[in-house]
């Protein structure tokens, strides 16, 4: 979008005759192509915009393009040339006096000298660069070079150095977090490119053997918006806003729920017009730029809305130490870098009340593992029956290190980081013939910190377990007509009816009674009453399509019947977000549930972490396209294993428990063994 609209501007310009605008536009332009590592394509760019400025004498223009191009050479590993090119510019920007423009090219030249191993000019340099940048205030500027000579104190093992750089970097984020404008996606973008101070200082303690300190950096980096959200609760925008903004708030909704529907009715048309389907979806795309593009406005509009930013103390070992239910739990904590990664256990003991924590450093690039998780749940998703290799490869390099710490561990706790989100952990074989499953519940969480605040909140809500009240929708009505099909049947894209899904919410009725339960299916299954019922139920459970959007995550949406007052029946993760809700779980019984965007520093964005800012502390999502008659199975007697007879014998299973039992009935199963019927959906959250 930023290409076409450059391209645009560019070709306004030469039609004015306007030379500094086109060297500022073939500036932006060679930028994008540098970011999606177009190189040549960059510098064709760049290069025209450094001719076209030194005919015109400009010295800045000239000082910044020559900063662009260097660059473009550091990204292609040219370390020489960018030299040579950000030497010219710091050069031109020092004679100018232009404090900022030195500040920048000394940064980069930190960059190149580190890569190059010139520890001495890099710390030289780095020096003089952090000091012009706290002079002038350029704080963007100040945590990158101390991040860089944080790295270059540690190659020439001087550890205090680089702790102290690496502190001043964090800190330094820390402030500019707190001036981040716009709600809680914003903030979370802001962070995900700026963790990598965090990730250093997990290594440098790594490597120092202190890893309770290092474990605290890594939490440090992880859920921090959501945590915000957990310490402070939520802004109420609506309130402060004037009548010509909710009359425009309005408006844009409108148009979102406009365009929704004509895309659902035209996809569902026995030959739907392909054109007119991308024409749809190009404004689709405009309408939710502009919407979310208003909503960022209104923090700038209204500085009384800024989110508080909850800065809880960092979790101590005593604090994590208290997650662990007794002797038979632990804690798994990955962080996943360029290089390599490192897994966090903690423990107790039976007889004793401290806690054991030992990391664990993992030899593997962020790269390779990308591809074996990815291969992996391929297989799982695809039914593959050459899934054991990768099942025992995968458990030998993220468990196997910990395994004489983890003997006996009957109850997981994991926290995730980058691509292990998507991992099934439940499928893993740690021999030959036995899935992790079949000797531990697990649960997936955002961070050990936001467990602490979830089990707060658990504490002050006093949530009784024996007055649950469940609010289910499923098979909702789409179209004109339902039609059966005998056929096996996927919760996936093509919405058809899910006959299966509405027996499963009418079984779960029965299960907590008609007393206790509100079950809507087919035409009643509505957005609208999803919406205004949600927030008095204790359990929610939405049994129907779920889509999952890889590029726009808080449009990944549950399917439910229109209904009434301006409703286009997708309710959609940022709808979700949005509701106040005092549910204890929440079951996602659809396609993909649990996916979504890796937002380093925050997890899995998407419908899981919409529900953690909407209350929720507790959700069932899957991670791949589930077939219906399993799941129907698989939630039933989940829902089962919470209720009544345990409850009777005073004893109630936890929820990771409840799900892991209904797991190993599919896979003790002949025609369900295959980890793609039971391994698909997880617990995200409080499992307890």
């Amino acid at each position: 979008q930023a290409l076409e609209y450059f391209q645009k501007s560019l070709a306004l310009s030469e039609k004015l005759g306007d030379k500094e605008g086109i060297a500022i536009t073939l500036d932006n332009i060679g930028f994008v192509y540098d970011r999606q590592g177009k190189y040549e394509q960059a510098l064709d760019y760049l290069q025209k915009s450094l001719a076209l400025r030194e005919a015109m004498g400009g010295k800045g223009g000239i000082a910044r393009t020559l900063k662009n191009i260097g660059n473009i050479h550091y990204h292609q590993n040219s370390y020489s040339q960018a030299l040579e090119y950000f030497q010219k510019s710091l050069a031109i920007r020092e004679a100018l006096g232009d404090k900022n423009g030195i500040a920048v090219s000394l940064g980069n030249l930190v960059k190149v000298y580190e890569k190059q191993g010139r520890h001495t000019q890099a710390l030289d340099t780095a020096s003089r660069a952090a000091a012009l940048a706290r002079e002038i205030g350029e704080t963007e500027i100040l945590w990158r070079v101390r991040l860089t000579a944080g790295a270059t104190y540690r190659a020439l093992n001087q550890v205090p150095q680089a702790r102290l750089a690496f502190e001043e970097a964090i800190t330094t984020i820390e402030t500019l977090r707190a001036d981040v404008a716009g709600g809680a996606e914003e903030q979370q973008r802001f962070f995900e490119s700026r963790v990598s101070p965090y990730h250093a200082m997990v290594g440098l303690l790594t490597r120092e053997d202190r890893p309770a300190e290092a474990l605290t950096f890594a939490e440090r980096a992880k859920a921090r918006v959501l945590l915000d959200v957990l310490q402070t609760g939520r802004v109420n925008v609506t309130k402060a806003m004037t009548g010509q903004e909710q009359e425009q708030e309005s408006k844009l909704n409108s148009q979102l729920v406009s365009l929704n529907t004509q895309i659902s009715r035209e996809t569902t048309r026995p030959q739907p017009d392909q054109a007119r389907l991308t024409e749809l979806k190009a404004q689709l795309q405009k309408a939710r730029l502009d919407f979310e593009a208003f909503q960022t406005s209104l923090y700038a509009t209204h500085p009384e809305l800024r989110a508080q930013r909850g800065e809880g103390h960092t979790l101590t070992l005593e604090e994590a130490t208290a997650q662990l239910p007794d002797a038979k739990s632990a804690l798994l904590e990955y962080v996943v870098t360029d290089e390599h990664s490192y897994l966090f256990a903690v423990t107790k003991a039976a007889r004793r009340a401290e806690a054991e924590i030992k990391v664990y450093t993992l030899p593997i690039r962020r790269d390779d593992l990308t591809k074996q998780v990815e291969s992996f749940r391929n297989q799982l998703a695809g039914r593959d029956l050459g899934f054991r290799a990768s099942a025992l490869k995968l458990y030998e390099l993220l468990l196997k290190p910990a395994q004489a710490q983890l003997k006996g561990k009957t109850n997981l706790v994991i926290v995730p980081d980058d691509k292990l989100w998507d991992l099934p952990f439940q499928a893993l074989l740690a021999s030959a013939n036995r899935f992790l499953i079949e000797d531990a519940a697990i649960a997936y969480v955002p961070s050990l910190t936001v467990l602490r605040e979830m089990t707060k909140r658990r504490k002050n809500q006093k949530i009784d377990a024996d007055s649950d009240t469940l609010l289910a929708l499923g098979n909702p009505l789409l179209g004109k007509e339902t039609i059966e099909r005998a056929t096996l049947v996927l919760r996936d894209e093509k919405l058809d009816p899910l006959p299966e899904a509405e027996l499963e919410v009418k079984a779960l009725g029965q299960l907590y009674s008609p007393a206790r339960s509100k079950i809507y299916v087919g035409a009643e299954a509505r957005e609208d009453r999803a919406k205004t019922e949600s927030g008095q139920a204790t359990i929610l459970h939405f049994a129907t399509h779920g889509t999952l959007n890889n590029a726009s995550p808080m449009y990944s949406h549950l399917v439910l019947a229109a209904g009434n007052n301006n409703q286009d029946g997708l309710l959609e993760a940022w709808e979700l977000m949005a509701l106040d809700l005092k549910a204890d779980l929440a079951v996602l019984s659809a396609c993909e549930t649990a996916r979504g965007r890796f937002g380093a520093g925050e997890g899995m964005i998407g419908l899981t972490w919409a529900l953690f800012v909407a209350g929720v502390p507790s959700t069932v999502v899957s991670q791949w396209q589930v077939e219906s008659a399993s799941t129907r199975d698989l939630m039933v007697n989940f829902h089962r294993g919470l209720s009544s007879p345990q409850r009777a014998a005073k004893v109630k299973a936890t929820k990771t428990e409840a799900l892991r039992q209904a797991a190993l009935k599919l896979l003790k199963n002949p025609e369900t063994s295959h980890p793609f019927y039971w391994a698909g959906f997880v617990l995200v959250g409080d499992g307890r």
